[in-house]
């Protein structure tokens, strides 16, 4: 079980004396110490047990081909070892901290996480994804699997309440124009605009109402060409691009289904209505189609950073001592 061992009087120069059980009490095994984080210890059997339940050895090994030199070996345990020992110390400062604030794991919580990695790996039940934990020899035994599951989710949740990994619509907005540009995406339109005679409230809302009576009117299935004669609108026909106005007018128009009516929308000069006559977006997914892949995304991006921030403010709290 990956537990950090409190610091003992048995530490002398680095290494801890276990007992290996009542059958060897006349016998010690010497652990290694590999860290200390704070008070506390890591050993090299804890370290160990996370270099064999994970890929690291395997991804350290591969750069060497298939028939490794020992002194390759020992390079790619170094490695491994090395990597697994930053994951535990970051684990422990986290854990720290989800003591501190209160934070705990349930075992209906490592319950339903089981249920969920047997799913995503094909199993029917828990039990045959205990059979396969145990067939695989990556643990020790099921309870070890636990253990390490609850410390996981522990962590995660963790980061999670700690961090901020918040995602607004804006950002959203800023990645799909990213991910367009360059692509040529356009939408023909009628277009009305009513512009205020002057700045005057009253003048503000004679607008207003046009734009709304256009719409209304438009929306009950009347000819926009008679409209746009009646209103003495000179072009109605227009073609838009993305990028040519501001963010939420475009966001309005190439989310609108072909042969809709938006608005009225209020620009800078006044207030929009268009009729959708087309799109043409070639392989790009319109943005309300696409926008929460995007969320999602971005959601991963910034939880990946808000680990990294995290991790790097408790180290620099913490007395670490590595001793790889």
């Amino acid at each position: 079980m990956r537990r950090v061992a409190r610091v003992a009087a048995l530490v002398v120069a680095g290494f801890i004396a276990v007992p290996e059980g009542p059958a060897r009490a006349e016998g010690m095994v010497l652990d290694k110490i590999v860290a200390v984080v704070g008070d506390e210890i890591i050993l090299l059997s804890q370290l160990d047990t996370l270099v064999a339940s994970s890929p690291l050895m395997q991804e350290a090994l591969q750069k060497y081909g298939r028939n490794p030199t020992k002194q390759q070996i020992e390079q790619a345990t170094l490695e491994a070892r090395t990597q697994a020992l930053d994951e535990l110390i970051d684990q422990q400062l986290i854990k720290k901290e989800a003591a501190r604030f209160q934070i705990s794991i349930t075992d209906a919580d490592v319950e339903r996480y089981l249920q969920q990695i047997a799913q995503e790996n094909g199993f029917s039940n828990t039990k045959q994804l205990r059979e396969a934990v145990e067939q695989s020899g990556q643990y020790g035994n099921w309870a070890d699997y636990i253990q390490d599951t609850k410390d996981q989710l522990l962590v995660y949740q963790t980061t999670r309440a700690l961090a901020n990994t918040s995602v607004t619509d804006a950002q959203i907005r800023e990645q799909y124009r990213k991910m367009v540009r360059g692509v040529d995406i356009k939408a023909d339109l009628l277009r009305f605009v009513f512009t205020p005679e002057e700045q005057t409230a009253k003048a503000r809302d004679a607008a207003y109402s046009n734009a709304q009576a256009v719409a209304r009117r438009m929306r009950a299935g009347e000819d926009p060409m008679a409209l746009a004669q009646e209103f003495l609108i000179k072009e109605p026909k227009a073609t838009l691009s993305r990028g040519e106005v501001a963010p939420a007018i475009e966001d309005a128009i190439f989310a609108a289904r072909v042969g809709e009516t938006v608005g009225p929308l209020e620009t800078g000069q006044g207030y929009l209505v268009v009729k959708v006559v087309r799109h043409e977006t070639g392989n790009v997914l319109p943005f309300d189609q696409a926008k929460e892949r995007i969320r999602m995304q971005l959601e991963q991006e910034s939880f990946a950073r808000a680990v990294k921030d995290l991790r790097a403010s408790l180290r620099a709290k913490t007395h670490i001592d590595p001793r790889l």
